[in-house]
């Protein structure tokens, strides 16, 4: 049981270095533009360790934060702490479904939650500037991809584990 509290304080600490990082230099770990949420990531292991509440109280904060430091558009503020919780919630009531997902299928249900996250906050975002097929490739599934990718690899470091711990 200490060495899980460890661990969790270990995660929360790395997640939390990886956010400033990424909030000092967003620019340097952009690819082609497009830039992971370590935000989204953080709020993925809270839904798998943390209680309810406090992951939807911590999904509006942190999205309150992705507005204040990083960069974006002021007429846009509130976006993401909207989308942040409205998908966190949705995770969260998926959650005792996803659970019971092994291996591929998890990991893709995963994907898929992220990029729906992805998709309706890009559309939202581009909407009057972008047409949405473009959306779709230019910004959606790059940003899933990269920001899963993450999620992959502090997956291999710190697994997220479930609440009845398989």
């Amino acid at each position: 049981m200490k060495s899980n509290q460890t661990n969790s304080r270990i995660l929360y600490i790395v997640l939390s270095v990886l956010f400033i990082i990424s909030a000092i230099f967003n620019d340097f770990i952009g690819i082609a533009g497009i830039h992971p949420d370590i935000l989204l990531i953080i709020l993925f292991f809270l839904a798998f360790n943390e209680k309810p509440v406090m992951v939807i109280i911590a999904a509006f904060v942190f999205g309150f934060l992705q507005d204040i430091f990083l960069p974006g558009s002021v007429q846009y503020w509130g976006l993401s702490p909207l989308f942040k919780t409205l998908i966190i919630y949705i995770l969260l009531k998926l959650l005792p479904f996803i659970q019971r997902f092994k291996g591929f299928v998890f990991y893709m249900s995963l994907f898929t939650v992220m990029l729906v996250y992805y998709v309706f906050y890009n559309l939202l975002y581009y909407s009057g500037y972008v047409k949405p097929f473009i959306i779709l490739y230019r910004y959606a599934v790059p940003e899933t991809l990269y920001t899963f990718l993450l999620l992959l690899i502090i997956n291999v470091i710190f697994p997220i584990h479930n609440k009845n711990g398989r």
